[in-house]
């Protein structure tokens, strides 16, 4: 077979670039799919026949089997199912990536879930091979898993590979150049799925500083899994075929049997399958001449090494799915203990069992892999080598005794471990041994596990896994405890920082306590509990020592809280038993009786040994509870499976044993607040999550509010005062806001060097927040923002990193407190999720249901290098977004803001697309309908130059100390601010922002070089990148006078001095400078009367209309919307600008029909910008039309009218002089955002109500509807029910749809 193409990779534009083999060779992580892989081969026949059949009987699929299919599809769909046999999670895999494609991600993941044999890895890769002409897809593998080792086993560390493997992807999206990057599509398959990529992916993005418009990388990870639970909403496959395809593999037998009639009834992987998995077909393939011819062999041959060699290879394929052995290393097995035979070719070696192994190549034939053909016949062989003799102990002990002499591929150390200490998870939780150690224990004895164990143990001598599960199977499966301690401390030994392995020695003596109990007096129990005290603290040390060394190294790192938790379960035990024992240890325990009284207790009983043991207990219970809330109330994990369900209910268990006193008489405040759980920041919370009843919550606040009235200048007892305000606020009223601001304003005032708890600048932020995004603030929040996250880093970082970050409130719609929603207002809607919708909801998750979002506020902000900011009140202040991934480049942004302890969070991220390199579509009724259209010519300006093809891009307006900034973020291209007119072109991504400048300071300048201003001043400011253009806006009408176009200058002022430079190129609006410098421009006219563009601006307060004349320049409309700004109910009218260009510093007088008094009687059109000019009418009648007109000498050149109906409208803040009324989408409306509607319409059944009386949809389809209960469905079967009917169907679908949810059709418009 040989090449005649060059290998490819696809563009995003659909073309082609060459893979070079030198870069293809350095990402030694990725095996590559070509764009055009296998274009242009000869594949010779017995080739392409030899793929088929080897994948047929159990090979894993390579690239050739699916371009193999494609080249031999027919013309009919079921002649083409023959070749191409997609289960059913195929369509919904292409789906669901399409759709991350269109997400503002910059990587995604999608998880394929399988179990073992039933055709995973191949749907993945059908996948890929589909789609490699659109994406750059790749394979995850590991170069060095096959290669042999000698000495002691290096422990990879896997954080150093997925920082390569990182580097390696990015470096496939990148190659070509930025004009050629497309998404990468990356399959991390099975065992590869224990890394933690998709982080390192997003760091090594923001490291590079990428930005792209698309996703950088789509993760589809393929996992197999023993069992599969219902809970999730991932793509799954099961060892059970549907209906549909027990008819592709029906008609795909046909095809075999006709194309591979010499090996019939051999290809038993297809087989099982084909068969659905049926336990009877595997038992007749057993009762084929081939299964006796293998049985006879292994009843003559039981002792064999052969046989030995055969058994060990069906325990692992059986055992632990996707694992092989090397050729190389089967032939070593047999060479080594048959020395008679070693002469024999592997195909002799397993000519017995031929038909039911598998050979198949890696990495490019680099390694022969050997394997049983299916992972159903592998277990059929180690049931039946057990019932012959050969039992799975022999198999696992004999090669143990192999492997103690020879080298070791990395891969089999895997297999190996997983082999004897992988715990699966099933429908009752998680395992407490390997499959084959309980099956060993259930079909043989306890004593060969421990043998078994043993002899892995001392095998791999370095390995801490063997020995931690021995400890673990003598303590739960024997009472003897001293070999459990002696075989912890033996894992102990060979890892001694590894927290996790610590972990054992504290759980060997818990149990020992915990089973021994009964019959164990006062002195057994307090030397025991000691012990596992003792190994469970120096756990605690350890973990701390793992996570305050990583976070060194700024790896992300899991803390392993099993050592505190495991000391809360010593104490409820110590508890529990000596209580029993006698009532008088409740007494003890808690602390009730005195120091002094305690000593002479235990000298009675014989105890002062243990004074030090028994009264540290209340103490560490309580700091150790203290932890645990905090831990769980402000984050969740990653994963819920990583924390078992008994966890809560056990702390709070054992923390009220130790708090409850046996006499409640003299319990004052903080100990009433204890026994209720609410002494604590975070305790306070734990009552709104558990549905605190309101009578409680009052009772809370009142008794902070005495412990608040007695030290009212503790910190810590304010704002758990002022915490229990705010969560009281949520059922009742309570303090007033402003009351609970003042009590935290005192410790605000103190020196800013103070440091402050997380808690504190928590509620700084909360009671502080503006309820106005557009006014003021009377604080400046970035000085607690930056403060509130370095005092997070100090006390919780290292616990909660590998954690999620609860949103303890989020910013609502509502004033005062009520502007802070709790999350337990949002968890019934959660629990309403989990009803309707399988799977684990994240708070990102449920914040895209549509009940929550109008519960919620949405925000502006941006995005820029990486850094996400919200805009609010004159501030920019940095919020670190709940999926970094949803950041992927600069621009503007909206999300649901949420406050957790460490800060801010954006919660569903959305671009403004308006602000992205798209044309800005014109509002009918706009605020900036003029400021918009600056630029625009007048109707003498036609034949004067000006270029086109700019991109229109809104600016985001955001105020620092009194001035207005606006900021643009931008990819390469020509773009024109709709705000101002400015102009620019640059090459690469760049980020600016301007305000405008007062020309005043500059006045006398100007004078003496005889220029006045010719358009706005304007402050540019480039942040990042460079600009290869910049046309600065002017309002001279070129067209009146010719000659200004060569004497027009710019102004630019630097910190040396102000000058005058040339233009490089007028154009009707604009002057053009390249390569510039920045520092305040703007555009100069030479003294005298010349024509201008003008702009007429009116507004309406009460009776009283003002109508400001000036030229058009945006910093004078800018002027005149501030001094609008201070008047009371003061609404815009729209009107047309003048048409004509009008005489710089001439007079004009305006008259109405409306005969009413016209104040003053001219004004002169001035270019200053100051607050421009304007003429005042009072009117005495608004229920009547007015048409104005202004005149110049007695020409009218500007004329308009104003309906009366404009005159009265209320509630709006600009009054139009045209409505058009809603638009109705387009046709491909409904296709283009198929996803989103599905997810947000409403009121589904009212529109199908409708359409099923305008005959649109049928009885039965109006029945399907009907009969569905949750949303998400029944609007995909509404869409379904109207697609493909045509455009007059769609037509009147969409008028329906706008009627129902027009503000979802109008978010969707303005971003289409």
């Amino acid at each position: 077979m040989a090449a005649t193409d060059t290998p490819t990779l696809p563009t995003e534009g659909g073309g082609e670039i060459p893979l070079k083999s030198e870069f293809r060779e350095s990402l030694s992580f990725l095996d590559i799919l070509c764009a055009n892989q296998f274009e242009g081969e000869q594949i010779e026949s017995a080739e392409a026949l030899k793929a088929e059949s080897d994948f047929y009987k159990g090979a894993p699929p390579t690239w050739m089997n699916f371009y193999l299919g494609d080249i031999n599809e027919s013309s009919t769909a079921e002649e083409q199912a023959t070749h191409h046999i997609k289960r059913e999670g195929y369509k919904r895999l292409i789906k669901q990536i399409k759709f991350q494609l269109q997400a503002d991600l910059s990587v995604t993941a999608t998880k394929l879930l399988h179990q073992p044999g039933t055709g995973g890895t191949t749907l993945a890769m059908q996948v890929l091979w589909d789609l490699r002409k659109k994406l750059r897809c790749a394979v995850l593998i590991d170069p060095s898993c096959d290669k042999l080792v000698t000495g002691k086993p290096v422990q990879k560390d896997p954080l150093l590979d997925t920082r390569t493997i990182a580097k390696q992807v990015i470096q496939l999206f990148k190659e070509g150049g930025l004009n050629h990057q497309t998404t990468v599509l990356l399959l991390q398959d099975n065992e590869h799925t224990r890394y933690s990529l998709q982080e390192s992916i997003i760091k090594e993005i923001a490291e590079q500083e990428i930005n792209a418009n698309i996703p950088v990388v789509i993760i589809l990870k393929c996992k197999r899994m023993i069992f599969i639970s219902d809970d999730h909403d991932d793509v799954s496959l099961c060892s059970e075929l549907t209906t549909k395809e027990e008819g592709y593999f029906a008609a795909k037998e046909k095809h075999i049997q006709s194309h591979h009639r010499e090996q019939p009834g051999r290809f038993h992987s297809f087989d099982i399958i084909r068969h659905n998995f049926d336990r009877g077909h595997v038992e007749s393939i057993m009762c084929s001449n081939d299964g006796k011819e293998m049985i006879g062999y292994l009843k003559r041959n039981k002792s064999s090494h052969r046989t030995k060699l055969f058994a060990f290879i069906a325990l692992i394929c059986s055992y632990v799915p996707g694992s092989y052995l090397l050729q190389s290393v089967c032939e070593s097995f047999h060479n080594n203990f048959c020395a008679d035979d070693r002469g024999l070719s592997f195909e002799e070696i397993i000519q017995p069992f031929r038909q039911f192994i598998v050979t198949f190549s890696k990495q490019g034939g680099k390694y022969k892999c050997v394997r049983i053909a299916h992972p159903v016949l592998a277990h059929q062989f180690v049931e039946l080598l057990a019932d012959i003799g050969v039992k799975r102990s022999t198999a696992t002990l004999k090669f143990l005794q192999y492997l103690c002499r020879k080298q070791i591929q990395p891969s089999l150390l895997q297999f190996f471990k997983d082999l004897l200490t992988k715990r699966e998870r099933t429908a009752d939780g998680k395992e407490r041994f390997s499959r084959l150690i309980i099956d060993i224990e259930n079909n043989e004895d306890i004593s060969t596990c421990i043998v078994v164990l043993k002899n892995a143990s001392e095998t791999f001598k370095y390995d801490p896994f063997y020995p931690q599960s021995l400890a673990r199977f003598y303590y739960s499966r024997t009472t003897d405890f001293g070999k459990a301690e002696e075989w912890a401390l033996k894992a102990k030994e060979r890892v001694p920082t590894n927290s996790f392995i610590a972990d054992t020695l504290g759980q060997v003596h818990k149990n020992h306590l915990n089973k021994a109990i009964k019959r164990l007096k006062e002195k057994d129990i307090l030397t025991i509990a000691e012990k596992a005290i003792n190994a469970f603290k120096q756990e605690e040390d350890l973990a701390e020592k793992e996570v305050n060394n990583m976070l060194d190294e700024n790896i992300t790192k899991v803390f392993n809280n099993r050592g505190l938790f495991g000391y809360l379960q010593v104490a409820k035990i110590v508890h529990d038993s000596l209580t029993n024992l006698h009532p008088k240890w409740k007494d003890i325990l808690t602390h009730a009786i005195s120091s002094q009284q305690l000593t002479e207790l235990l000298k009675n009983i014989n105890l002062p040994k243990y004074k030090s043991v028994i009264t540290d207990l209340k103490d560490g219970v309580h700091t150790k509870c203290e932890f645990f809330d905090s831990y769980l109330t402000y984050s969740d994990p990653m994963n819920s499976e990583n924390e078992p369900p008994y966890l809560r209910p056990e702390i709070m268990d054992c923390y009220s044993k130790y708090t409850s006193l046996s006499s409640k008489e003299d319990a004052g405040p903080l100990q009433k607040l204890k026994e209720k759980r609410a002494s604590t920041f975070p305790g306070l919370f734990s009552i709104l999550n558990q549905n605190g009843k309101q009578s409680s919550l009052n009772e809370i606040t009142e008794l902070w509010k005495k412990l608040f009235q007695g030290m009212p200048e503790d910190e810590d007892v304010a704002c758990n005062y002022i915490l229990a305000n705010i969560i009281l606020s949520n059922e009742a009223e309570g303090v007033p806001l402003t009351d609970l601001k003042t009590i935290l304003q005192r410790f605000m005032d103190e020196d800013m060097a103070k440091h402050h708890t997380p808690e504190f600048y928590l509620l700084v932020l909360l009671l502080f927040w503006p309820e106005n995004v557009q006014g003021q603030n009377n604080i400046n929040l970035n000085k607690y923002v930056g403060p509130m996250r370095q005092a997070f880093e100090k006390k919780y970082k290292i616990y909660l990193q590998s954690r999620e970050l609860v949103p303890l409130f989020y910013l609502g719609r509502g004033a005062g407190l009520n502007k802070l929603v709790h999350k337990s207002k949002l968890d019934h809607i959660r629990e309403q999720l989990k009803t309707s919708q399988t799977g684990r909801r994240s708070d990102g998750d449920m914040l895209k249901q549509t009940s929550i979002q109008d519960i919620l506020l949405r925000v502006q902000g941006v995005s820029r290098d990486h850094k996400t900011f919200v805009c609010v009140a004159g501030q920019e202040i940095e919020v670190c977004p709940h999926k970094q991934a949803s950041v992927p480049r600069p621009g503007v942004i909206s999300f649901f803001l949420g406050f957790n302890i460490s800060g801010l969070m954006a919660f569903n991220i959305r671009y403004s697309t308006e602000h992205q390199s798209k044309p800005v579509q014109p509002a009918t009724s706009s605020k900036n309908d003029m400021v918009s259209d600056i630029s625009r010519i007048c109707d003498t300006c036609d034949l004067v130059k000006d270029s086109n093809h700019w991109t229109k891009v809104n600016p985001i307006v955001i105020t620092e100390a009194g001035v207005r900034l606006h900021c643009h973020w931008n990819q390469r291209g020509q773009y024109e601010c709709t705000a101002s007119g400015l102009r620019w072109v640059c090459k690469s991504d760049v980020t600016l922002q301007y305000h405008y400048c007062n020309w005043t300071t500059y006045s006398p300048f100007l004078e003496t070089l005889q220029y006045i201003q010719g358009g706005p001043l304007m402050d540019i400011t480039i942040k990042s990148g460079q600009l290869e253009e910049i046309h600065l806006p002017h309002f001279a009408c070129l067209s009146s006078n010719p000659s200004l176009k060569s004497e027009m200058r710019i102004l630019h002022v630097e910190e040396s001095g102000t000058s005058i430079e040339k233009v490089d190129e007028a154009t009707c609006c604009h002057a053009k400078l390249l390569q510039p410098s920045f520092s305040p421009k703007g555009v100069l006219l030479r003294f005298g009367k010349y024509k201008v563009h003008c702009e007429l601006m009116i507004y309406l307060s009460g009776h009283i209309l003002r109508i400001y004349l000036f030229p058009s320049d945006p910093s004078l409309v800018e002027a005149v919307e501030k001094q609008e700004e201070k008047e009371k109910k003061s609404k815009r009218i729209l009107v047309p600008r003048p048409e004509k260009s009008l005489k710089i510093k001439s007079w004009f007088s305006l008259e109405n029909t409306c005969k009413a008094h016209v104040t003053p009687e001219r004004i002169k059109l001035r270019s200053s910008n100051t607050t421009p000019s304007f003429f005042m009418i009072r009117l005495e009648n608004l229920n009547t039309d007015i048409v104005l007109e202004l005149k110049h000498e007695m020409e009218v050149v500007w004329k308009a009218s104003i309906h009366k109906d404009h005159l009265f409208m209320q509630g709006e803040s600009d009054v139009s002089y045209n409505y058009q009324g809603p638009t109705i989408p387009p046709v491909g409306f409904v296709e283009k955002h198929f996803a989103t509607l599905i997810q947000y319409t409403k009121n589904v059944l009212p529109m199908a109500d409708i359409l099923f009386s305008q005959k649109i949809i049928s009885n039965e389809q109006y029945s399907n509807i009907k009969a569905i209960k949750v949303d998400q469905q029944r609007t995909r079967e509404l869409l379904d029910a109207v697609g493909f009917k045509g455009e007059k169907v769609e037509r009147e679908f969409l008028k329906v749809l706008q009627t129902h949810n027009p503000n979802l059709i109008e978010s969707l418009m303005m971003d289409s």
